[in-house]
């Protein structure tokens, strides 16, 4: 995938401004930055949601019925039926595909046995997101987009989260945003680092860390963002 200038605006307000990268098939890449920063907007260009008010993505085409039919998502409002128990549902989104994984298999790689007789609005906040991701991961999308899948969810919910992510999508590509650096500096090959619509960095997670002496994408982050201003040279 090459994404090349893309900008949006909102009423006159630039949202991104020339955003600009290339990565190879199969990587999971993460997108940072604070609140406002443009990370939605981004993912939602790329999965065909919103449109971009300039610029161009090759590789794929956001807007046709293939590339949607060959995609996973997880939002951060993810619009759910909430009276309808979860292997209902389950059934309901496999119909939709002609090539999909078996339920039984979904909900065995995401320890879901314990709950897909629940209404979905009975679930935790981490058996929501199971449920999300198995309904993301049904078809066997080639590409996966998650919009801060982990936040509010506890310690064990996420590692049990990103271990059925790393088990299900390893023939895939993943673009992930997220506020958690750890998460990001443990299980993304490349990155995409944001400020009101710049970009701040694109490229490999460690080389990053490597222009930065190594320290933790954490304290990297903290230092960058913390201070609201980045020279970019």
């Amino acid at each position: 995938m090459k994404v090349t200038n893309i900008s949006k605006s909102f009423n006159g307000v630039k949202a991104l401004n020339n955003i600009s990268f290339e990565f190879p098939s199969k990587s999971v890449i993460g997108v940072i930055g604070h609140n406002g920063s443009g990370k939605t907007t981004l993912l939602e260009i790329l999965m065909g949601i919103q449109r971009a008010s300039s610029g161009s993505i090759e590789g794929i085409d956001p807007e046709s019925k293939a590339f949607k039919e060959n995609m996973g998502v997880i939002l951060q409002e993810n619009a759910v039926y909430d009276n309808i128990r979860v292997h209902e549902l389950l059934k309901l989104f496999k119909s939709y595909y002609r090539d999909t994984y078996e339920i039984d298999y979904l909900v065995d790689v995401l320890d879901m046995g314990s709950f897909t007789k629940k209404y979905y609005s009975e679930l935790s906040g981490g058996m929501k997101q199971k449920a999300n991701l198995a309904l993301a991961l049904i078809n066997k999308p080639e590409y996966v987009f998650l919009d801060e899948p982990t936040t509010g969810l506890d310690p064990i919910a996420r590692r049990n989260l990103w271990s059925s992510l790393n088990a299900l999508c390893k023939n895939t590509t993943v673009f992930l945003s997220s506020h958690y650096m750890e998460e990001v500096e443990q299980n993304c090959q490349y990155l995409i680092y944001l400020d009101n619509g710049n970009l701040i960095y694109t490229g490999k997670v460690d080389d990053f860390k490597k222009q930065h002496n190594t320290m933790s994408l954490s304290d990297i982050y903290i230092s960058i963002s913390g201070e609201g201003y980045y020279d970019i040279g």
